[in-house]
C-alpha cells in the first residue's frame, strides 16, 4: 500500500492493480474530506476508524474491537532486518511478506464473522473484498463487492464496492464488463463520484482501444466536475491521446 511504501508482489500487473485501499484512499480522500467524514493518514487506518467507530456507537464494541485488530495486522510494516519482530504477545503481530500479512488478516476477518455474525454488516465484508483484490484473488473479491454495492446504503462504501468490482473486471480481462460497472457508477442527482466513474470509463475505452470516445468521457468529467481532484491524471490522459 503506497502509504506504506508496499507494493503488491502477488502477481505480474498493470498500473492500474495496486493495492485497493491504497487506490481507495488516493482517489476517495478529497471526496471525504469535501462531506465531512473523518479522514487520517494511512488509508487502512482510515477504513478501520471510519467503519469502527460507527460499530461502537451502536454498542457493537467487541465486533468493532475485532475488526480493528484485523485492520491494525493488515497496516503494520512488513519485518525488515531493521525493523524487529513485537517485543510482548499484546503487540500487532509482524510478517516477512504480503501474502503472510493478507491470510493473517483474513484469518481474523474470519474469526469475527464465527464470534460476531453479521454485526459489522457491509463495512467488514467491504474491507474483506479490498485485501482479496490486493492478493489477486479476484473472483472472490468482484463477489464480494458486487454484493456490498447491492446492499450497502452508505453512498462512499457504494461508491468503492462499485470501483472494486469494476477493477476486478478490468484485471480479469472483462473489459465491456467493467466499462458497463463505471457507467453504472454514475449518480443519479449530485456529482459524488461522477468524475471518478468518467475517468474510469475512459481508462478502460483507451485499453480497448476507443480513442474517440475515450477523449469524450475524459473532457466530460472536466466539464461535470471542473474542480475534480483527478484533474491533473485526467489532463494527462487528454494530452497523450491528443498527441497520438
Amino acid at each position: 500500500m503506497s502509504k506504506y511504501n508496499r507494493k503488491q508482489k502477488t502477481a505480474k500487473v498493470d498500473d492500474e492493480f495496486v493495492s485497493f485501499w491504497a487506490r481507495a484512499f488516493k482517489k476517495v480522500e478529497p471526496y471525504l474530506q469535501r462531506i465531512g467524514l473523518v479522514v487520517i493518514a494511512g488509508v487502512v487506518a482510515w477504513v478501520g476508524i471510519f467503519i469502527a467507530s460507527n460499530y461502537f456507537s451502536h454498542g457493537r464494541e467487541k465486533a468493532a474491537e475485532s475488526f480493528a485488530k484485523a485492520v491494525r495486522i493488515y497496516s503494520a510494516d512488513l519485518l525488515t532486518a531493521d525493523s524487529p519482530p513485537p517485543a510482548t504477545p499484546d503487540e500487532t503481530p509482524r510478517f516477512k511478506t504480503t501474502k503472510e500479512r493478507a491470510e493473517a488478516t483474513i484469518k481474523e476477518l474470519d474469526l469475527l464473522d464465527k464470534e460476531h455474525p453479521g454485526k459489522l454488516g457491509q463495512g467488514a465484508k467491504l474491507f474483506r473484498a479490498g485485501v482479496l483484490y490486493d492478493q489477486a484473488q479476484l473472483d472472490e473479491a468482484a463477489k464480494l463487492f458486487a454484493e456490498v454495492e447491492a446492499a450497502s446504503s452508505d453512498t462512499p462504501v457504494r461508491a468503492l464496492a462499485a470501483e472494486g468490482a469494476g477493477l476486478c473486471d478490468e484485471q480479469r480481462g472483462k473489459l465491456d464488463e467493467a466499462l458497463k460497472r463505471y457507467k453504472e457508477m454514475e449518480p443519479k442527482t449530485g456529482d459524488f463520484y461522477r468524475d471518478r466513474a468518467l475517468y474510469n470509463q475512459g481508462r478502460v475505452l483507451v485499453k480497448k482501444g476507443d480513442k474517440k470516445q475515450a477523449l469524450e468521457a475524459f473532457k466530460e468529467a472536466i466539464a461535470k466536475v471542473p474542480t475534480t481532484p483527478l484533474k491533473d491524471e485526467i489532463q494527462t490522459q487528454l494530452m497523450l491521446l491528443e498527441g497520438t
